[in-house]
């Protein structure tokens, strides 16, 4: 270590500097006296930095003066982008509650729409489609939150049942952009303690330009488990726990002091500047919730200390918290900042002890926004809202999050968090644990425990009060030295340089003019020291605040005026020559640089690896064996490095200022790294099976996105730095830079990549940039940032050369320079050798540009000429720049000289040139007494803001002029006329002659030009100053092919490949009188794919062939191991044994059927090669063989399908649900599929092939199950897409190259600048000598292709069905129908409408008459049907029919996968298999086929299989080769050379597209096209594939009795409970058919007795299990919409209430497809065997026809009643022949029930009610009560009249 430091001192002593290192001194005698307590700065220092100059290899290699060359010159705007949300409900299960109506809501941002109601149901079934469109920058639309919410429904104020939220990042994170049928699981956020609320099943996709969906099939709707279908990304629990994050506020500093309202301002003037007039408060906002704290008024560094309390299931499905600063105004609040935190960076959610929880700090979060100009209005407040990158400081706050998981209800964490909190504040005042662990646990209760809201159980936000626990150590600061030293100013826009200009550089509000200062200093050092009020900017060293005289700020540089640059007005430069000015000024900050170090040294990495895969990338093009041995190097030295991360990792020291997160993300980033070296080590330790380089740079490129993920530190600590350029004292431009990145540290590894480099820094304008801006200013700047004890290493890596200056009036005091002197001046002269250019952007409206260049080199710029017309100009021009003086050591200056800016423009006849786009070079250097080597010209990237815009081929010189005078340097060639130097001829590249040839087939969709059509168009072909004209086209409109097909022309071309020039391709349009107008143009900017090899006459199509071949094998990603497998071979298929052996492992290596699509071919061709494999069990064999004869024979048998009903004979549709269930079979057997693996790698189709044969042996075990399962249908092959993206667009014949014109924007994906196609092709060759030779006959490029006269064709389009149609009316519905275009053919099929339907079935062909090349664009248009007004077109889609008709994959009409002669599978090819492989063999020169029994040959290989077959009605043998033949065709993809993959019967799912939303899938349509050419013999009649009409039916539902009923009623008299029960059903979905039984009153044991029938007829499609409804939706929808869902018989129990509406008791839903079996009797019947009965306990209605048994109804999952009853289902036409009555009617009426006495209503019978409720149970007591009375009356009486009688008798008697 001391040795370390003596050197560095010698260094310094070396170059005269009098920097006296304090700090190192300091730090030494630290280290020497340990017992002082180190600092952990100094522990840092000692254990963790200077060890691994020993342990670690440091490389030798001094670092670069300058930082690495970057030709981007700027990052462009963040773009706003479109995006479609498309939701489906499809239903919902267990929902909570009783006899309810649910209803869905969708609410995205302020966008809310609505489901249907549903009635009376806990399991509703919706299947509704809605469609949201955003637009805005996608980061922005990411925190967007879907809630979805499940209400009861009621007229007034619905009530919520649960709701479910997630937000679009999650949704756009899914592989393939969406959730395809995943259960959302419903929760209530008013009481997190309930649980479960239900299941909502939906899918959710989100899509923006260009994404493309993948479809996936729908489940099939068995009893789904839905625990393992949740709506949440992979990798996520299926239970979520609740948990509680807690955001803490702790204070903020250094915010703005000036409140931006204007009332403030106002104030302002009359109170004066005293006080801080900001009122700044925090909003935090997380999972669409919101929590604010308080105001604190008046406070620039406001203490908060509050917490935000959010409760959300963990892991959330919302992945960014919100920070937001706002400044509480007057009259509207504004916000200061906005910042995001990613939970991804702060947590770690893999298993076991590597995951951790969110957690966070406490630590500061530095935030940026608009530029603190004390203007009254703000222009750039969106970026103080987060839009845009902040350009400015604005203050930081300190933050932390903690995540705490509740288990079980939220109350009694509660108290065991008390509890919890009472040890550990004990423990921790014992042992000073790390804050931020201590802190997360320590402070949570806050005495909350006590007053337990109702908020604590729901989802509202909590805000309160914390204390700071006592034992979270106060933060050190540390101070750093920033210094800068400025080299160059140069292109500075000649708008801001009339006025003088300086430059200045702040870290935070150090170094800031306006407001600049220390906030954090003065709580800091008020104990220290007293002096802080006197020097506010003089910042003291820690330890030595007493000896060590302050540096002074110095952050902003003089002030100039700028000079007018050399040769372009337009730009400006200060002339710093020899004089560079520095800046310098010290800041202080909490000392947390390791979490910068750990960053840096991964970043390295990253940055060393991907420029390694760059090398190899460019080293492929060159040599075959270079780049894998490079690549294994790259991976070696990647493992390397990680292991040294590793080792640093693990014996870091523990430190007190390291937060939780430190930590964890200190062993993620170890634990990620050794897993990476691992997987490297792997790859190249692999011996069996060599990894491919593609595999290895795939794997490369997969570690370079982990480790950038690691590497952005989410704990902030030093603010970055702004480096702003002021012109007359006001901001004009700035350029911001990550401290990290310029961060000093003794260790190599963990210097930030720009500390001590020079680094070209291009400003630009804060806020949003106009359009077409171009360069403020280039800024060349050393930057230097590092703490204060290390201030001697600032001047550690300037160019050598040069003296210090410091300023006169500090001159006794030690400071860093304030200029730096160079005296050496040296002459050089630069050479700008400018070739070529490719691949510009067009800039005219015709769709070209005439560029020129402009090269900047310091202040002296030159512009080469004009070329017009073109994006690929050749200037072949040297610029020469004389007399540049540049200052300093030749040596440095050799080393690193400065760079080159070219920038392109289009010159415009009027206005200014138009800017093209930039690149940045660094010129090669020669010094006088170097040896002069030519050198090479290179391609350089050019840009145009984010865009792309080509390549500069081009090379620089920079020659240092010898003493003698400009006669020394190496010679030029002499100028032209025009006074323009060429490039030199040892610079030009070696050219050879080559020879292009051009098929010319076509040109085809041309559009007006200047409001004429085109009509007589001619292709121009350019390439490398030569070129080709094709004849001219007389009458675009009768023929648009060209008369001569091919022609050829000769042209010198570079010998190296890389430097071909473009091809150009230009289209002209010949008017009247000769004029000709260019239409359009295309650019190939790469003739690689064209290159053919010079010798063996080789036809361009071979070579496209390979390119094929490759394609295939990677589309191959469902290998044949699991096809085979997946498929159920039908039992009739022939084995294929082919000929010779060796060929079987090539054919099981390229799968063609196994591309990534639904429905697999049947592809029993694939059998063959693991039957050998994998023996089939010998019964299973014969049983096959013998099955075998008898059931292939030329006639179809008539069979039909189990699950259908005997009456459905099987058509084409048959076929199609076959195909699809095939499908589903495929995906499940393969898993790879499902994981959405769009690229599929290649590697897969090699690890799969492995394991084939076990597969298949698994597959004969199943066998015997599946044998009933799947008939023996013949299936077709459904894809997932189009089929040009199966068969590589057909382009295997002839290639389409789009014409453009007009400007190229940015979003120019929409192709509104294609204005036509060329149909041709090329083929580039090296001239041979003797070229005679090859001019005799026909070129090669027309070898092999068709002649391009007209031909008659018959065209049939079979549109199947669509879906996920955009809806196009206000209701969220469409009425869709088709629209055929062909040529001038239009069929339009208004009347055949589908109302109110997103998901058409079509079922619909068309036939139509065309002549190709006329009529080949085929457009398929839905449009939506109106009543009134226009039909709006929902999507369309073309196909290129012509391509299809021509190309060798043969795909006029798809092979079928048997070949049968009639019925539903009939062959229906005009040609028969034999005669298609005949003809296969004829064209491609195949000595074959030869027909011999049982097998046919092709050239030397034998394909063998039945060819004998037995008729079915007699028992003659017929021999049929067609059979066979048809297999050979399915696998004609393994002859060798010429075979290629042929097109299957198959149906094409086809995206629709809309003009208004470009690159928007608007949905999808299921269609293919057959093509018959006229002179072959008529194809036999289309195929029937009408749609199925659904059949009728009729359910009839005998309810006999009820058992058990819970008892509702209280007697008033007799308390005894009783029950008035009725069943009500009906079918879901016709809820208008409700059917109620009579009332049975007065049920005292839950017993009822009804014998009534309930009919509900409906319609059902048998194959697809869906009942169709067809219904007005209401009283004023004009047609009634159909819609299906399944069956689902709901039957209810009601208790009767005459006075309040009735009581609900129970219901029982019954899937009428497959519901339980019922019990025998009442006792067997429960609710649990019903709930959990297995599939195979399930019965079909459709299948047993007639079922009777007890059934149980629940409530509220508890069991409610038992419904005896019976079902009987008829078809329509049996309904009618022997119908019954309803209730107990007749015919066949039902007996009264026996119902008991007590049985009827009080209302209707009082007496019977009298003597049933009261004589009867009270009897005795009523005639107890009567004679009673009747002798009360007696004594009553008797009393009464006795007095009388006395008196009366003794008057009377006496």
């Amino acid at each position: 270590m001391f040795g370390l430091k003596l050197k560095k001192k010698k260094k310094k002593a070396e170059k005269g500097l009098i920097l006296a290192n304090k700090a190192a001194q300091d730090a030494q005698g630290e280290a020497e006296a340990p017992q002082e307590g180190p600092s952990h700065q100094e522990g840092l220092g000692g254990d963790f930095i200077y060890e691994d100059e020993s342990s670690t290899p440091v490389p030798t290699a001094p670092p670069k003066r300058r930082s690495k060359l970057l030709t981007k010159i700027h990052d462009g705007e963040v773009r706003s982008q479109n995006y479609q949300i498309a939701i489906t409900i499809i239903e919902a299960r267990q929902l909570v509650g009783e006899n309810i109506d649910p209803v869905v809501t969708i609410e995205i941002g302020d966008e809310k729409k609505q489901s249907t109601v549903k009635e009376g149901t806990n399991s509703p079934f919706y299947n509704e489609y809605f469609v949201f469109d955003f637009i805005g920058p996608q980061v922005h639309l990411f925190d967007k939150i879907i809630k979805i919410s499940v209400f009861h429904h009621k007229l007034i104020g619905s009530i919520l049942i649960g709701a479910f939220k997630v937000d679009l990042g999650t949704v756009y994170n899914q592989p393939g952009h969406q959730f395809c049928d995943k259960w959302a699981l419903l929760t209530d956020p008013g009481d997190i303690r309930t649980g479960t609320k239900g299941y909502l099943k939906c899918d959710i996709s989100m899509t923006g330009k260009g994404d493309v969906l993948k479809t996936n099939p729908k489940t099939s709707d068995a009893e789904e488990q839905i625990e393992k279908n949740l709506l949440i990304p992979q990798g996520f629990p299926s239970e979520r726990p609740w948990a509680r994050f807690y955001v803490r506020l702790y204070r903020a500093e250094g915010l703005p002091k000036i409140n931006s309202s204007i009332m403030a301002n106002v104030t302002k003037a009359f109170v004066g500047d005293s006080k801080d007039l900001v009122d700044p408060f925090v909003e935090v906002s997380f999972a669409g919730q919101m929590g604010r704290t308080t105001v604190q008024k008046n406070c620039a560094d406001p203490v908060w200390h509050e917490q935000v309390i959010f409760k959300e299931m963990f892991p959330p499905l919302c992945r960014r918290v919100k920070i937001q600063v706002w400044d509480e105004g007057s009259m509207n609040d504004v916000a200061l900042a906005t910042h995001f935190i990613d939970l991804k960076k702060i947590s770690n959610e893999q298993d076991g002890d590597k995951g951790f929880l969110p957690t966070f700090g406490p630590a500061w979060i530095n935030l940026y926004g608009s530029p603190r100009n004390h203007s009254l209005m703000d222009d750039y407040q969106e970026l103080n809202e987060g839009f845009g990158e902040g350009v400015s400081f604005r203050g930081r706050i300190l933050v932390e999050i903690a995540v705490e998981i509740l288990s079980g209800g939220a109350q009694e964490s509660k108290f065991s968090k008390a509890f919890k909190n009472l040890k550990l504040t004990s423990k921790d005042k014992d042992s000073k644990s790390s804050k931020g662990s201590s802190k997360d646990k320590g402070d949570k209760t806050d005495g909350k425990a006590q007053q337990a809201s109702d908020k604590t159980n729901s989802t509202e936000v909590e805000v309160e009060p914390f204390d700071v626990p006592p034992e979270i150590v106060p933060e050190k600061y540390e101070e750093f030295l920033l210094f800068g030293a400025f080299f160059e100013a140069t292109m500075i826009d000649r708008k801001i340089g009339d006025k003088p200009i300086s430059f200045e550089v702040s870290v935070g509000n150090f170094g800031n003019l306006i407001d600049g200062g220390s906030y954090h200093g003065s709580k800091k050092k008020s104990a220290e020291s007293a002096e802080e009020d006197i020097l506010p900017l003089l910042q003291q060293g820690e330890g030595d605040a007493a000896h060590e005289v302050a540096i002074p700020m110095v952050s902003t540089t003089h002030p100039e005026k700028p000079l007018v640059t050399e040769g372009n007005r337009n730009y400006n430069y200060l002339p710093f020559e020899g004089k560079k000015p520095c800046v310098y000024f010290i800041s202080s900050w909490g000392d947390q640089t390791f979490r910068l170090y750990w960053s840096n040294m991964l970043e390295k990495m990253a940055d060393l690896l991907e420029e390694s895969i760059e090398e190899v990338k460019e080293l492929i093009k060159i040599s075959e064996e270079a780049p894998e041995e490079k690549m294994k190097m790259v991976l070696g030295d990647f493992i390397r490095q990680s292991s040294a991360f590793i080792s640093e990792a693990e014996k870091k020291p523990k430190m007190l200022n390291q937060t939780t997160l430190d930590k964890k993300r200190l062993t993620l980033c170890w634990q990620e790294l050794e897993m990476m070296a691992n997987k490297a080590k792997g790859i190249l330790q692999q011996q069996k099976k060599k990894a491919s380089l593609e595999e290895m740079i795939h794997e490369a490129q997969h570690f370079v996105e982990k480790i950038r993920f690691l590497v952005d530190e989410p704990q902030h600590t030093i603010p970055d730095v702004f480096l702003w350029m002021l012109s007359n004292n006001k901001r004009v431009a700035y350029a911001r830079i990550a401290s990290k990145d310029l961060l000093y540290s003794p260790v190599r590894e963990q210097m930030g990549k720009y500390c001590g480099a020079i680094k070209t820094h291009f400003l630009k304008l804060p806020g949003k940039r106009p359009a077409g801006w171009t360069v403020q200013a280039k800024v060349d700047v050393y930057l230097w940032l590092g703490s204060t004890r290390h201030s001697g290493a600032i001047l550690d890596n300037l160019p050598a050369g040069y003296e210090t200056e410091t300023s006169a009036k500090e001159a006794g005091s030690i400071h860093p320079p304030a200029n730096l002197i160079y005296q050496d001046r040296h002459i050089f002269q630069l050479r700008a050798h400018m070739y070529q250019a490719r691949g510009l952007i067009a800039a005219d409206s015709n769709g070209l540009s005439d560029p020129f260049a402009k090269v900047t080199f310091l202040s002296h710029c030159q512009t080469t000429k004009i070329i017009s017309q073109t994006l690929s100009p050749t200037w072949n021009q040297m610029l020469l720049f004389n007399d540049l003086v540049l200052h300093g050591d030749h040596k440095e200056l050799a080393e690193s000289p400065p760079l080159v800016v070219v920038e392109l423009y289009d010159s415009d006849a009027v206005g200014k040139p138009e800017y093209l786009g930039a690149t940045v070079a660094a010129p090669v250097v020669k010094l006088a007494d170097q040896d002069y080597e030519a050198p090479r010209l290179s391609y350089h990237p050019i840009f145009c803001g984010n865009l792309s815009g080509g390549d500069l081929l081009a090379v620089f010189e920079l020659l240092q002029v010898p003493s003698s005078g400009l006669q020394g340097l190496p010679p030029i060639d002499p100028p032209d006329v025009t006074q323009l130097y060429p490039v030199p001829a040892s610079i030009r590249p070696v050219l050879s002659k080559y020879r292009v040839e051009v098929l010319f087939w076509g040109v085809r969709e041309m559009k007006k030009v200047q409001l004429l059509s085109v009509d007589r168009p001619q292709v121009l072909i350019e390439c490398g100053g030569r070129g080709v004209k094709s004849c001219v086209i007389q009458s675009y409109k009768n023929n648009p092919n060209f008369s001569l097909q091919a022609d050829a022309f000769e042209v010198e071309l570079p010998e190296n490949e890389m430097l071909h020039p473009p091809l150009s391709i230009c289209v002209v349009d010949w008017r009247a009188f000769g004029r000709s107008t260019l239409v359009g143009t295309y650019t190939i900017n790469c003739l690689k794919q064209f290159l053919c090899k010079s010798r063996e006459p080789l036809a361009l199509t071979s070579q496209v062939d390979g390119a094929q071949a490759g394609q295939g094998s990677l589309i191959a990603a469902e290998p044949s191991g699991s096809l085979s497998s997946s498929q159920e071979p039908p039992t009739d298929h022939i084995y294929v044994d082919v000929e010779p052996p060796p060929t079987v492992a090539p054919d099981s290596a390229q799968v063609p059927q196994a591309s990534l699509v639904d429905i697999p071919d049947s592809s029993p061709m694939l059998e063959p090669q693991h039957a050998p494999a994998a023996q089939a069990p010998p019964q299973d064999g014969k049983a096959k063989d013998a099955r075998k004869p008898s059931r292939r024979s030329t006639k179809r048998r008539k069979r039909t399908i189990a699950d259908e009903s005997a009456e459905n004979v099987i058509d084409w549709w048959s076929k199609y649900y076959a195909s699809l269930k095939q499908a589903q079979k495929e995906r499940e057997k393969n898993p790879k599929e499902k994981k959405g693996n769009t690229e599929a790698k290649p590697d897969e189709v090699v690890v799969n092939i492995e394991d084939g044969p076990k597969k298949k042996k698994d597959k004969m075990l199943k066998k015997k199950v599946k044998e009933d399962e799947i008939s023996n249908l013949a299936i077709l092959k459904i894809y997932d897409g189009d089929l040009e993206s199966e068969f590589n667009n057909f382009e295997d014949w002839v290639k389409t190259f789009e014409l453009f014109r007009g400007k190229s924007t940015e979003d120019d994906l929409d192709g509104d600048r294609v204005i036509g196609k060329f149909k041709g092709s090329f083929c580039i060759y090296k001239n041979p000598e003797d070229s005679s030779s090859e001019d005799s006959g026909q070129l090669r490029i027309q070898q092999g292709i068709p002649p391009n006269h007209p031909v008659k064709v018959l065209i049939r389009v079979y549109i199947v069905a669509a879906f996920n149609l955009s809806p196009a009316d206000p209701d969220g519905k469409s009425d869709p129908y088709i629209v055929v275009k062909l040529g001038k053919t239009e069929i339009k099929d208004r009347d055949k409408y589908i109302p109110k339907q997103l998901n058409p079935v079509f079922g619909r062909s068309f036939e139509i008459q065309a002549t190709f090349p006329k009529e080949s664009l085929l457009t398929v248009l839905i449009y939506d049907h109106d009543m009134i007004g226009t039909d709006d077109l929902i999507g369309e889609t073309r196909i290129d029919l012509e391509n299809r008709f021509y190309s060798k994959h043969r795909a006029i009409c798809g092979l079928q996968s048997q070949y049968e002669i009639e019925g539903y599978n009939a062959w229906r090819d005009t040609s028969k298999p034999t005669e298609i492989l005949t003809k296969l063999c004829k064209d491609n020169k195949l000595d074959g086929p030869y027909f011999h029994p049982g097998k046919i040959q092709i050239g030397s290989q034998v394909f063998s299989g039945k060819t004998v077959f037995t008729e079915e009605d007699s028992d003659e043998t017929v021999e049929s080769y067609e059979h066979l033949a048809l297999k050979v065709l399915h696998s004609w993809n393994d002859i060798p050379e010429v075979g290629c993959r042929l097109v299957p019967e198959h149906i094409e799912t086809r995206p629709l597209y809309h003009k208004d939303k470009p690159g928007m899938e608007q949905g999808r349509l299921q269609m293919w096209v057959d093509m018959f050419p006229k002179d072959m013999p008529q194809p036999g009649p289309p195929v029937d594939i009408s749609p199925r009409q659904p059949k009728g039916y009729e359910l009839r539902v005998t309810i006999w009795n009820t058992e058990d009923v819970i008892l509702e009623d209280e007697n008033i008299f007799t308390g005894q409970k009783s029950s008035d029960i009725y069943v009500k059903g009906w079918i879901k979905g016709l809820e208008d058919d409700k059917q109620e039984t009579d009332v049975h009153y007065n049920s005292l044991t839950g017993e009822g007795n009804f014998n009534w029938r309930f009919l509900f007829p409906f319609q059902y499609l048998p194959a697809e299990k869906q009942m169709v409804i067809s219904k007005r939706e209401n009283i004023f929808s004009l047609e009634k919409m159909e819609c299906k869902a399944p069956a689902v018989l709901v039957l209810q129990v009601w208790d009767f209430e005459r006075l309040s509406s009735d009581d609900f008791l129970g219901t029982l839903e019954m899937n009428l497809n497959s519901f339980p079996r019922a019990a025998k009797s009442a006792k067997a019947c429960d609710l649990t065997k019903f709930e959990n009965a297995s599939e195979e306990n399930k019965i079909s209605i459709f299948q047993q026809k007639r079922v009777r048994g007890w059934w149980p109804f629940a409530k509220s999952k508890e069991l409610t009643g038992k419904v005896e009853a019976e079902f009987h289902l008829v078809t329509a036409e049996e309904a009618e022949k022997n119908p019954v009555g309803k209730a107990r009617k007749e015919p066949e009426p039902l007996a009264k029930p026996n119902r008991p006495d007590t049985s009827f209503s009080w209302f209707v019978s009082p007496f019977k009610c009298i003597y049933h409720l009261i004589w009867k149970n009270y009897k005795k007591y009523i005639i107890i009560a009567f004679i009673l009375i009747i002798l009360i009356i007696f004594l009553v009486l008797f009393i009464y009249t006795l007095p009388g009688a006395i008196s009366r008798k003794i008057v009377v008697g006496s």
